[in-house]
């Protein structure tokens, strides 16, 4: 075998596809795809490709402190270091950081500035013949200030405390809020929160007619419960609306989260940031290749207006009188940290619970995948752009959610705050260690491939502990992991 044939079919192999070794007939055929064939076109594009077969890099505009000139400068700097494309992603400067007395400069997400700026960037790529993706919103999950009443995310929390009868236990709304508090990473300061029900329990527990409802007192600034001989539970659940805000959110897209259960409110708020854009400078069509979701850090979202209703129609049975018992204890990031929360319960009575919690958790994610998904796509499809996204997180179908998206993409990082030892294996007391963890890479991959998309992206060697210091060796175990999974 020649050098030429050597290199065409090692490119080839490289990119995922198959020779057959006994036919040379088919191995020309099995390497057609669209314009690449095997002959010299495909040496050519391998020799020398075109700027879209180029790394891809995050571009951070930190804190929207912009300059056109300096704009300018970034791309062409990346230009020349072999860059293809940049992901303008508009973000928070770390508070920890020194502004060098610059924040006062910043410039609001969507306003007249900023747009321009973004017009001056767009103008510059395509000069430089580099492709760009836009951040939708600002760091994650997306959200705005200007976000009212139901458009804002919302949360069910419960807390059961354990009493031992007779007695009399009492306990304030103060306390009863403080004690369910979500501890959301970025807390609203517009969030509010209301009682939703209040009951008393025996333990064990092996049926809801066991329950004494107490909820006649959920507007009473002092809530006081008689409770009788023996080992009980008090069971509160808590709604708080506008519960978390945008983590590193840039000015002006900072507020509270989006409800991403309210398809209305989706589409509201995609379409003020495309119609705000478009209305100054033009179509994004052919100017932009995709809209792009990062993580889709829900915070633990996990209610909406209309929940309870489309509970019923797609289950068959009302799931409210029975939360308080099927909830688990969450923390951060809608964490559980206690799967054995609250009263004992019979073994049938936590089977039915069981039940009760894939239904509810079932319906979450099929509203989520209706409401958001379904709608961003569309919204894409609508601009005329591609669709990028991390379409997974904690509610989400891990697979199907991947499966509409031009560019579906998935996450691997290289280290964590846990710093942990190349090789090591990933322990299950700790499923975080190494955070080089490429199980969700494997969804997403096999979202591609069952559309017939060869195209799999990822946010690849995000490392916050080890910046201009990891070694080639660090690098490259870390992205063989997402070779292997399939991201290509």
């Amino acid at each position: 075998m020649d050098r030429r044939t050597f290199l065409i079919r090692s490119a080839w192999l490289t990119a995922g596809g198959i020779l057959a070794s006994t036919s040379p007939s088919l191995a020309k055929l099995a390497l057609q795809s669209d314009s690449l064939r095997f002959d010299s076109d495909l040496y050519k594009t391998f020799k020398d490709p075109a700027s879209i077969y180029y790394p891809f890099v995050r571009w951070w505009w930190n804190g929207d402190i912009l300059d056109a000139d300096e704009l300018r400068r970034e791309l062409q700097v990346m230009k020349k270091a072999g860059i293809g494309g940049v992901e303008i992603n508009p973000i928070q400067l770390p508070p920890r950081d020194n502004d060098m007395g610059m924040l006062k400069e910043a410039t609001p997400w969507l306003s007249d500035k900023w747009i321009d700026m973004f017009n001056v960037t767009f103008d510059e790529a395509k000069r430089l013949d580099m492709t760009c993706d836009l951040l939708v919103g600002s760091g994650w999950p997306f959200g705005a200030e200007y976000l009212r009443g139901d458009e804002r995310a919302m949360v069910r929390l419960v807390d059961a405390q354990e009493l031992d009868g007779p007695c009399e236990y009492e306990i304030s709304q103060f306390a009863l809020f403080a004690k369910v508090d979500p501890h959301a990473t970025e807390t609203s300061p517009v969030r509010t929160m209301k009682i939703v029900s209040l009951s008393l329990v025996p333990s064990p527990m092996d049926n809801i007619d066991q329950a004494i409802d107490l909820t006649d007192q959920k507007d009473n600034e002092i809530i006081r419960v008689q409770v009788p001989a023996g080992k009980h539970f008090f069971y509160a659940v808590v709604q708080v609306n506008a519960f978390a805000c945008v983590i590193n959110g840039a000015p002006g897209a900072a507020g509270p989260i989006l409800n991403h259960l309210d398809k209305t409110a989706v589409r509201k708020y995609l379409d003020h940031m495309s119609d705000t854009i478009q209305d100054k400078i033009g179509p994004l069509k052919g100017r932009m290749r995709t809209m792009f979701t990062d993580s889709m850090e829900l915070e633990g979202m996990n209610w909406t207006t209309d929940f309870r209703e489309e509970f019923i129609k797609r289950r068959g049975y009302d799931i409210v009188p029975y939360m308080p018992y099927m909830m688990f204890k969450t923390g951060r990031l809608g964490d559980v940290y206690n799967f054995d929360y609250g009263v004992e319960k019979t073994p049938r009575f936590k089977d039915e619970n069981n039940r009760m919690r894939y239904d509810f958790e079932l319906t979450k994610a099929e509203l989520l995948r209706e409401r958001f998904n379904a709608t961003y796509l569309q919204w894409c499809k609508d601009l005329g752009v591609m669709s990028r996204a991390q379409a997974y997180g904690r509610g989400f179908f891990p697979l199907e959610s991947s499966i509409g998206y031009d560019i579906p993409e998935g996450e691997s990082w290289t280290t964590n705050w846990l710093k942990h030892r190349l090789g090591e294996e990933m322990s299950n007391e700790d499923y975080r260690r190494g955070r080089g963890y490429t199980m969700i890479n494997k969804f997403v991959s096999s979202a591609a491939h069952l559309t017939g998309k060869r195209v799999v992206s990822c946010e690849e060697m995000t490392n916050t502990y080890q910046v201009f210091a990891a070694t080639l060796e660090f690098l490259k175990l870390g992205s063989d992991m997402s070779l292997i999974s399939g991201v290509t």
